[in-house]
């Protein structure tokens, strides 16, 4: 399943993130929450759906599987491309990420991975969107999964974009000579969330950014190679902002599941894709 795009078109991105589905049979929350999904879904031309980790609470759920399907379930019912990264709930549980990479198998319209890279049972890949009259590549997603606790629990809680994972995003650059205008998805911020002024955010900053106490490099790499415009990311429920920094955008996803408790709305992000630039736009829950 290729990705392609018009010209002269924006590539729609609805960025999921935070699900935080619970128990099996799901709750009222949860019911709410698919709900919600299921309106943005029906009124809404999507050519993506990306989800950024948390899609399940892991271990308040004795069977996360099932949980899931009933997601996956709703998903199949569009047919919208979807992929997928995780984040540090969603193997709090019984599951190992391989189980639950496996169960994607469900989801009718998985979009392929290219240039798959495992380590640590963590998964990074990206995805091309190209041109559908040219055939041309206009986009490249890079998708990281950033684990989720660190192994040096006393200076940091989260886990970092190790260095085998940087390695593998400067190696992927090379595989592509046309230059475009990417971008970057993942769960937890990186450190450099922490470095944004906050009067100068378009969106709503009232949690602190909960990223890892280590800074591994990724953001100098991407500063250092350039194809990277903006980074999209979820974890922290009361942030939806946008900021501009050295260049690149630092972006949160808008928390999508009720189970969450968020101060803010429950909803989704729009993400329009263009040659050379990208808007952000939060669309909320009417329920």
């Amino acid at each position: 399943m290729a990705l392609y795009v018009d010209t002269g078109k924006p590539f729609r991105i609805c960025q999921l993130t935070d699900i935080h589905l619970g128990g099996y049979p799901l709750g009222v929350e949860d019911q709410k929450t698919l709900s919600g999904l299921r309106q943005i879904f029906s009124e809404n031309n999507f050519d993506l759906i990306m989800i950024t980790g948390d899609l399940i609470l892991g271990k308040e759920n004795n069977e996360p599987l099932e949980s899931l399907r009933e997601l996956y379930d709703l998903l199949n019912e569009f047919e919208i491309p979807v992929a997928i990264t995780y984040g540090n709930n969603d193997t709090d549980g019984i599951y190992s990420r391989k189980c639950l990479r496996d169960f994607e198998q469900n989801l009718i319209n998985l979009v392929p991975h290219n240039n798959s890279f495992l380590v640590d049972d963590k998964e990074n890949y990206t995805l091309e969107v190209f041109d559908r009259k040219t055939d041309k590549l206009v986009n490249v997603l890079y998708i990281w999964d950033g684990g989720d606790y660190s192994q040096y629990a006393e200076i940091s809680r989260y886990a970092v974009i190790d260095r085998h994972q940087i390695n593998w995003y400067v190696k992927t650059t090379k595989n592509y000579f046309r230059r475009t205008f990417d971008l970057g998805f993942m769960h937890i911020p990186l450190p450099e969330y922490k470095e944004i002024d906050k009067s100068k955010v378009d969106g709503i900053y009232q949690d602190e950014v909960h990223c890892a106490g280590i800074n591994s490099g990724l953001f100098y790499e991407l500063l250092n190679i350039g194809r990277v415009k903006a980074i999209f990311v979820g974890h922290d429920h009361n942030n939806n902002f946008s900021a501009d920094f050295s260049g690149i955008g630092l972006n949160y996803g808008n928390v999508t599941g009720y189970n969450a408790k968020s101060k803010v709305n429950c909803g989704v992000s729009e993400i329009s894709l263009y040659k050379d630039h990208v808007i952000k736009k939060v669309i909320k829950f009417n329920n």
